[in-house]
């Protein structure tokens, strides 16, 4: 009899299961080629997949209702919640930004609103419940709370409060506010509540906690929101714009930026009261600059603690409200400023300003006789209105956003000459742009380019008026002639004059001028007066003095000597000629400084003039 083969009983039961056919039990992951929809593939394949596991499953000896083992370690499925009866874990309420809540009653449309107020007032005892913006929508009951302590209170009282009908009360509470429609009879309302607020015997409206008011519960008037605040702004610009006091603590107001021209609607309001709100920024406040505010409240606001120093939380505050003296419900020491007292009257504006009206007609003759020698073709007879140590110079600008205008007309001519300080560094070039001496003034007034001043628009400031000297400014409009531009561009000057007498007359010392363009609004009314035409000018007597002339002649007037002398000295500066060939060059061209530096200019170019000339 052979003997049992145990040691191949591994090898047989090898091939026994080999041998075994297990087509059944193939699992392929090939793509399908049978037709049919999505859903169909997806239900043949979770029925293989699970047929396969079932067939693989293999009995270990232990029972099934002891749980599936993996790896030796047993896993029961529990029921969701922990052990039987044991109660279901309440989440915390979280506290929202804006501190309002909304509480949903579902089914809470079976009771009376009395009713269910009356159930959790007292349940929440000691703490108040204010229910705001009350309304049923279906079954679903809701309101809004402003406090998270009632918030929080009446979370926790979800399903723990017994109905009459044996339900519990289910209570559902969300951070949020609702929308406000401002509709003309909500503005009424809020009207009316501000009427009760209103003391007019000290001009105080008291807004705390306004939304809270008995007559708004059936609407949300909460402050905090822009299109309310602005509602109560302009009630009080229309009704009561002789506010003096505004008290609006407890509003939880965030933010203020929205305001705009509160200073314009409240112009007179002293006393603001805005604690206990969540204002977080000092610069929040700024929307109530402008405001002679002397007593403020800002207390219990997040933005006080942002501040460790106190000098540095009342200098903030005063930035905005320099007259504020009572910060907090504490006096501040005074303010240091140089603020003009309120009661000061400002003169009223006026074209003309004179500080001595005995100066006007001798201003109003000298500028008379400059101008209308001035808009000539020939200015040499200015030389008699300048000393003989005079001094000019020339600044020029554009004004403001001229560049977006595509049709300005450029300055070209005067950016050359330019004495602006803040321009030219160089010392050496300023001095070189300062006219000195009458003959170099007057010789490049002829230069500039040809004018018609419009004397109506002249506005002149006489400022200093004693027997030694007088210092006026005199501003106007005048057109550029032959300036080369399609029409004459309009210009605007502004000339300060220091004048001094000389002899019988007076004579300017030191001039500044300054020229830009005109801006559209001064453009629309130069030339509309037509001028006055005046008649010339009489010679006035120079007296016996040697000094430069007293006043201002017509063009026929004679040089004497000592201008003749000075005339020949800067034409031998400026061409390089020596003296006798300079005051050659004059005399040839009747004394005409203009005309004999073009002439020099004309001869020298074309190396007419001989090499002596230039010998000294």
């Amino acid at each position: 009899m052979p003997k049992p083969n145990y040691g191949n009983r591994q090898s047989t039961w090898v091939k026994d299961e080999y041998r075994h056919d297990n087509r059944d039990r193939r699992v392929t992951f090939k793509f399908s080629h049978r037709q049919g929809s999505k859903k169909d593939n997806v239900r043949d394949w979770t029925t293989a997949i699970r047929e396969h596991l079932q067939d693989e499953d293999v009995d270990m000896g232990i029972s099934s209702t002891s749980g599936r083992v993996i790896n030796n370690k047993k896993f029961n499925k529990k029921k969701k919640g922990g052990r039987k009866g044991s109660p279901v874990p309440v989440r915390k309420l979280l506290e929202g930004p804006t501190g309002w809540y909304r509480v949903i009653i579902p089914y809470g449309d079976k009771f009376e609103k009395t009713f269910i107020i009356k159930l959790l007032q007292g349940k929440l005892e000691p703490l108040a419940l204010w229910p705001i913006a009350w309304q049923t929508q279906g079954t679903t009951v809701t309101f809004y709370v402003d406090e998270y302590k009632v918030a929080e209170r009446i979370h926790s009282m979800d399903r723990q409060i017994q109905l009459p009908d044996g339900f519990k009360l289910l209570l559902k509470v969300h951070p949020g506010s609702p929308n406000v429609d401002m509709n003309a009879t909500t503005k009424e309302k809020m009207k009316l509540a501000m009427a009760k607020r209103y003391n007019p015997n000290t001009k105080a409206l008291d807004l705390t906690k306004f939304h809270a008011d008995p007559d708004l519960q059936d609407c949300f008037c909460a402050l905090f929101k822009p299109i309310v605040f602005i509602t109560i702004i302009d009630i009080i610009e229309e009704n009561i714009p002789e506010l003096e006091a505004l008290n609006l603590m407890d509003n939880k107001i965030t933010l203020l930026s929205f305001l705009k021209k509160v200073s314009k609607k409240m112009p007179n309001l002293k006393i603001l009261h805005m604690g206990n709100n969540k204002i977080r920024e000092i610069q929040q406040l700024d929307a109530f600059e402008g405001l002679p505010i002397i007593d403020l409240v800002l207390d219990r606001n997040p933005l006080c603690d942002k501040f460790k120093d106190q000098q540095a939380y009342i200098s903030e505050v005063r930035k905005r409200f320099p007259k504020c003296m009572k910060l907090d419900g504490i006096d501040l020491p005074p303010p240091i400023s140089f603020d003009i007292a309120e009661d000061h009257q400002l003169p009223n504006p006026q074209q003309t300003f004179l500080c001595n009206a005995e100066g006007g007609t001798i201003v109003r003759q000298f500028l008379e006789q400059y101008f209308l020698i001035y808009d000539t073709d020939n200015r040499q007879p200015l030389l008699q209105a300048y000393h003989e140590n005079a001094t000019f110079s020339l600044t020029m600008a554009y004004p403001y956003g001229f560049g977006k205008d595509k049709n300005v007309s450029w300055l070209n001519w005067y950016a050359t000459d330019n004495r602006n300080l803040l321009r030219v560094q160089d010392p050496d070039r300023r001095c070189k742009l300062l006219k000195q001496g009458h003959v170099a003034v007057v010789s490049f007034l002829q230069e500039m380019p040809k004018t018609k001043h419009d004397m109506h628009s002249f506005t002149v400031d006489l400022t200093i008026f004693t027997p030694q000297m007088l210092c006026l400014t005199v501003s106007g409009m005048f057109k550029e002639l032959k300036s080369g531009h399609k029409f004459p561009p309009l210009r605007y000057f502004f000339r300060t004059l220091v004048i001094i007498p000389a002899g019988s007359g007076f004579c300017i010392a030191n001039e500044v001028l300054h020229i830009t363009n005109t801006t559209p609004t001064q453009a629309k009314d130069a030339f509309k007066t037509p001028p006055i035409v005046a008649p010339p000018p009489s010679p006035v007597s120079t007296g016996a003095s040697p000094g430069p002339s007293t006043s201002m002649a017509p063009p026929a007037v004679a040089l004497d000597d000592n201008m003749k002398q000075e005339m020949v000295n800067q034409m031998s500066i400026q061409s390089g000629m020596n003296m006798e060939w300079s005051l050659k060059c004059l005399q040839e061209t009747e004394w005409d400084f203009q005309r004999a530096s073009l002439v020099f200019q004309d001869l020298h170019t074309r190396g007419v003039v001989p090499p002596e000339a230039f010998v000294k």
